[in-house]
């Protein structure tokens, strides 16, 4: 079995972007993350990340080590194999710069076909096409790779017909390959990402009987957000009308436990609490737009996709809505629910963790 720490990344981000009006994919921004950035945060598990670039960019990255282009004007393959040549492990996983909407899931998914059976294990999306630049390559590959580039012959294409190829094919998977493999290429691209990344934040709420252990699973859950890369915040309902001076502690233990956000609110006013630096006035009317995840603290009555707490000797049965309920957390084993629900063990973070993810992302 292939140890994980054997798998290199390698952000390809090399070419001219003339489509592009000759602007570094890398460097465009979704919300307020680069491509790069929002890569760095994707591939943060890997113990080696690499950036292929040509020698006029002025492109860095505390996170990545810098891989120059050994051909110039030969395109991808060039920084293929200069990747391959330097880089540590004996794997290395391949990515182009402009595929914003790339996962977690789906590089976990990726990582897991690798064996030392073949030279590269190449994405093919549920029409067939083959993504010879999304994949992982072996370095027993570079002999052949070597020989196109002698051979000038540079379509990467052309290239992978002559490795033994393992292809991942999508077809009855759950990715949204059309989705997952966009390339960012033209402006026109950049803007519709622009206009649909504005809606991109999710929603799930945590929910049960006053006293059930919400506030409890909601900061366990915030530590596991964070840590995995994901920027979560927080609304909660107070149903007896904060006092200003005196903010409820469940609010605090939010912002302590990752919260970069978190949103208060009863009858009569709300309040809206962020950690960053100041900022010019139209930064503060944007809130929650530009977040991965708002954690609903409560809303058991709401339409929001939620779960339930069960707790022993709080409650034995469910009261939430059972529209969008998708399942319960508990210490007990027997509920009374009139839907089939998966009971997870509410001590399980991971799993809980998990779960919710297969709901939001």
């Amino acid at each position: 079995m292939i140890k994980f720490e054997d798998i290199d990344v390698l952000v390809l981000a090399g070419g001219k972007s003339s489509r592009m009006n000759y602007n570094d994919k890398a460097l465009l921004k979704i919300g307020n993350k680069t491509f790069l950035e929002n890569l760095e945060i994707l591939f943060s598990n890997f113990n080696r990340k690499y950036i292929s670039l040509n020698l006029s960019q002025n492109i860095s990255n505390d996170s990545f080590i810098r891989i120059d282009d050994e051909y110039s004007e030969i395109g991808p393959i060039s920084g293929l194999y200069s990747g391959l040549s330097k880089c540590i492990g004996n794997y290395l996983f391949v990515t182009p710069c402009d595929v914003p909407n790339l996962t977690k899931d789906f590089i976990t998914y990726i990582t897991d076909f690798v064996s030392n059976e073949y030279d590269a294990f190449i994405v093919k999306d549920k029409d067939g096409f083959i993504h010879p630049l999304m994949g992982i390559y072996n370095k027993s590959s570079l002999e052949k790779i070597k020989k196109s580039i002698d051979s000038k012959d540079y379509k990467v294409l052309n290239l992978v017909k002559n490795l033994n190829v393992k292809y991942i094919d999508l077809k009855y998977t759950i990715f949204d390959d059309s989705k997952i493999l966009k390339n960012i290429n033209t402006p026109e691209d950049y803007k519709n990402l622009n206009i649909s990344s504005e809606n991109k934040t999710k929603f799930f709420a945590i929910s049960g009987v006053k006293n059930s252990g919400k506030t409890t699973l909601i900061t366990k859950l915030l530590k596991k957000f964070k840590e995995n890369g994901y920027k979560v915040g927080t609304i909660k309902h107070d149903g007896h009308d904060f006092q200003m001076d005196n903010l409820n502690s469940d609010t605090d233990k939010h912002s302590k436990s990752g919260a970069i956000g978190t949103l208060i609110f009863s009858k009569n006013k709300f309040m809206f609490l962020e950690q960053t630096e100041e900022q010019p006035l139209d930064f503060y009317l944007k809130f929650f737009h530009d977040y991965d995840l708002i954690i609903l603290e409560g809303f058991k009555g709401s339409i929001y996709p939620k779960l339930e707490i069960i707790r022993q000797e709080i409650s034995n049965i469910s009261v939430s809505n059972p529209l969008n309920l998708k399942f319960i957390v508990s210490d007990l084993k027997n509920i009374d629910n009139n839907k089939i629900l998966k009971i997870l063990d509410l001590n399980d973070i991971d799993t809980i963790f998990e779960e919710i993810k297969k709901y939001v992302f």
